[in-house]
């Protein structure tokens, strides 16, 4: 009876200790009925096992009975509480200032880039670089057409030769001849002066008259026509002109020829008889036999003879060979003449000709007139100042060569010196020279172009490190420092590039300095780069990515905190916050995130994500994470 009470008793948890109690439980009739029974030690020890099987049985059904009554009471807990959505969110840290990027845009350069020309107009002879040619400073790229420059340059040197040569002769001083020759020269001038001072001699008024009968003559001549005499022998002198011409185109005649070598062969047998003859008298003349005279008659005699025999063989070998058509068109020529003069005379004369003729006339009575007249005082006067011009040329070379004319004769050589100089400055100018080390970069013009000063016919651009030129504000320049490196970009590579400069004034158009920055020689010219500045701002806020922000009130902007729950009768898990509602202000926004200000506190959670499913006061469980 007493082990099947122990077996139906209720295990009961009190104070987290389970505790059996037993109904009726009658301990001291057991322990009095187990002292009284006495069994056998075989017995003994199975009703000792018998009993320590059954209190383990009780023991573990006891266990199990009570963890399934929690587990029942766990779950009836759980149904009851309200739904509890999983969040992450993030402490808010207090931040002071942050960072604004600004990107400005700039065109990238070449160190140095020329429109290279010609300082003169002229014709473009040859150019010697093509497009994208690279050329070494100094290396000849176009040059102009310089025959004329040259040509005038030798004009200069010849006279400056001239020069050099009369500066050495009046160093010399004058020459006797010269001398000479001016005095002979003041003389001449002298008996002129003397001349007219005495009048026309009556000689020469005999002589004027005879000249101007003559001159009447003639014109009385022209106006009467040609004689018939005249226009006769004309005539006769044309058919004679004719008949030249027609026997120098037959040619030479067959008897003429034979005559020719007759006389050709005569004359070759008296030459060789007076060369014996001239011996022989040589031989007499050593033994004294004759005299000199002798022998140089016997001698020339020969030499004539040799004369004739030589002219003979050219007359004959003029024969040979027939007439040239040069003679031909010689006496065709006289022939044309003499038939011209003869059109003229049967023409009559004409009036330009008798006009002419009168006007001779004319010009003869007036010396005529002069003569009888008397020398006038101004012919007088004109002559003396000619005899002392020659007579001051005359002491002047007497006393030598002056010291003022060897320095003006030294100031022209040195005249014709500079011009030679300028003409070589014009010639080094037609040809276009490398400035620097580069790549032709356009051609403009090709070779047979005219072409003017200044016009452009290459372009130019330097090779090596490029650079950049960027518009930045005033206030973004003065951050800046010449020598420090920035980040630009180009596309999607990100180059360092060192300021060189920042140019102190102001742009009226865009309000803007320039900046210069060198880039790499990879970089070409005029690709478009982004200069990235970072600014600092002063201001104190809280970092929260952007999808922690939702729409609040009056359409400004909140974010939801998280506080631990009020005082409730639920028994909520561990890790479980209440949604705040906190009204934020924007002041930033970069990439993903921005910088607020409202009503936080430093360490304060901000839910980041899932916020569009929240409502304040709603329980959430967060997963925290640290703030990037």
């Amino acid at each position: 009876m007493t082990e099947k009470k122990l077996l139906d008793s209720k295990p009961y948890e009190t104070n987290g200790r389970v505790e059996i109690l037993t109904d009726e439980i009658e301990t001291l009739p057991i322990q009095s009925e187990t002292a009284n029974f006495k069994p056998k030690g075989k017995e003994k020890k199975l009703i000792g096992i018998s009993l320590l099987v059954i209190i383990l049985a009780i023991t573990f059904g006891s266990l199990k009975f009570l963890q399934n009554q929690k587990i029942s009471t766990k779950t009836t807990s759980e149904n009851s509480l309200p739904n509890i959505l999983s969040v992450q969110a993030i402490p808010v840290k207090l931040v002071n200032s942050y960072s604004v990027s600004q990107s400005y845009t700039g065109i990238v350069e070449a160190k140095r880039t020329s429109e290279l020309g010609f300082e003169q107009s002229g014709l473009l002879q040859s150019i010697y670089i093509e497009e994208g040619e690279k050329v070494t400073k100094g290396q000849a790229i176009a040059q102009l057409d310089t025959s004329q420059t040259k040509a005038q340059r030798a004009v200069l040197t010849a006279q400056k030769e001239r020069a050099i040569a009369n500066l050495k002769e009046l160093q010399r001083g004058p020459r006797i001849e010269v001398i000479a020759a001016t005095r002979a020269s003041l003389a001449q001038e002298q008996a002129k002066l003397q001349e007219l001072q005495r009048g026309p001699r009556i000689e020469v008024i005999a002589a004027t008259r005879a000249s101007l009968a003559q001159e009447q003559a003639k014109l009385q001549e022209l106006q009467t026509g040609p004689r018939i005499e005249v226009i006769a022998a004309t005539r006769a002198s044309l058919a004679q002109e004719q008949a030249k011409l027609q026997e120098l185109q037959t040619g030479p005649r067959t008897e003429d020829i034979e005559a020719a070598r007759s006389a050709l062969l005569d004359l070759e047998e008296q030459v060789e008889l007076a060369e014996i003859r001239e011996k022989r008298r040589e031989g007499l003349y050593e033994e004294g036999a004759i005299s000199q005279e002798q022998l140089d008659e016997a001698s020339t005699e020969t030499d004539t003879l040799n004369a004739r025999f030589e002219r003979a063989q050219s007359e004959l070998a003029k024969l040979q060979t027939g007439t040239r058509s040069e003679q031909i068109e010689a006496q065709k020529a006289r022939v044309r003449q003499v038939q011209s003069q003869l059109d003229e005379l049967i023409a009559g004369t004409r009036i330009e000709q008798i006009e002419v003729q009168k006007a001779r006339v004319r010009q003869v009575q007036s010396q005529l007139d002069e003569l009888i007249a008397g020398t006038r005082i101004e012919q007088i006067e004109a002559q003396r100042a000619r005899v002392r011009q020659v007579q001051s040329q005359l002491d002047e070379l007497i006393a030598g060569t002056r010291i003022e004319q060897i320095e003006a004769q030294k100031a022209e050589v040195k005249r014709f010196e500079a011009q030679i100089s300028e003409i070589d400055v014009v010639l080094r100018k037609s040809i276009i020279y490398a400035p620097f080390s580069g790549t032709v970069s356009v051609r403009n013009l090709d070779e047979g172009v005219v072409v003017n000063a200044a016009q452009s016919v290459v372009r130019f651009v330097e090779g090596g490190d490029r650079k950049v030129r960027v518009g930045v504000p005033p206030s973004q320049a003065s951050r800046l420092r010449i020598g420090s490196v920035e980040e630009v970009r180009v596309g999607e590579k990100t180059y360092s590039a060192k300021v060189l400069s920042i140019l102190p004034e102001v742009d009226s158009t865009t309000r803007t300095q320039s900046v210069i920055l060198a880039l790499p020689q990879a970089v070409a010219p005029g690709t478009v780069v982004r200069l990235e500045l970072n600014q600092i701002e002063s201001a104190e806020g809280y970092w929260l990515p952007t999808s922690a922000l939702i729409w609040g009130e009056r359409g400004l902007l909140a974010c939801f905190a998280l506080v631990s729950p009020q005082k409730s009768d639920l028994d909520l898990p561990l890790g479980t916050y209440q949604t705040e509602k906190r009204m934020v202000e924007v002041l930033h926004t970069e990439g993903d995130r921005s910088l607020v200000r409202g009503v936080l506190q430093p360490g304060d959670l901000v839910v980041t994500t899932g916020t569009n499913q929240l409502a304040p006061g709603q329980f959430v469980k967060s997963e925290v994470r640290s703030q990037k």
